[in-house]
């Protein structure tokens, strides 16, 4: 048996209580209290798809320090496995024979981010290893378009909030789903 979490059907993440409907939630995105209680407070959806494009919508509108609140609840890439969620890590997990210095230049590009936009970088990693992110982060690093980047930066989130409902749906026709 796997040890891969799973959605529940979106019939019985509607119905969820707060409690409930943040861990499902928190499977998507970084567990942020703002977004959850705002998406919870959209109910109900018909599908995971519609759940995360009013996800989509509801990032937008959020004023700028929420959207720094939201954008912040991610990790850093590169950041210690004991700080990322279970499929934070699975995502970054891909070590490589020189791990240390991949390590030392996510520190750097990191600092050297947050010194530029005040904020956290957010990239979907798709499988990608941790170097072939690093002309990535230095072309964000360097635009200096801080509006942009924020948005960018949201618009990351949401695709991988995407690519993990993908990955996390049962089949219909399978067993049912936990409780949460």
């Amino acid at each position: 048996m796997s040890s891969r979490p799973s959605l529940p059907a979106i019939s019985e993440t509607n119905h969820l209580p707060l409690s409930g409907f943040t861990k499902v939630i928190s499977l998507l995105f970084e567990p942020t209290a703002l977004l959850t209680r705002r998406i919870y407070d959209s109910r109900p959806f018909e599908s995971y798809d519609q759940l995360l494009d009013r996800a989509d919508e509801l990032i937008r509108d959020l004023s700028p320090l929420e959207q720094l609140e939201v954008v912040n609840a991610h990790p850093r890439i590169g950041e210690q496995a004991t700080n990322l969620s279970a499929l934070s890590r699975v995502e970054q997990g891909k070590k490589s024979a020189n791990e240390e210095a991949v390590l030392a230049k996510w520190a750097e590009l990191n600092r050297k981010y947050e010194e530029v936009y005040g904020f956290r970088f957010v990239v979907f990693v798709n499988g990608r290893s941790k170097e072939s992110l690093f002309p990535i982060a230095e072309k964000r690093i360097a635009h200096g378009n801080k509006t942009k980047e924020l948005a960018t930066g949201l618009s990351e989130m949401v695709d991988i909030a995407r690519d993990r409902a993908r990955k996390l749906q049962t089949p219909p026709a399978s067993h049912p789903s936990p409780k949460i």
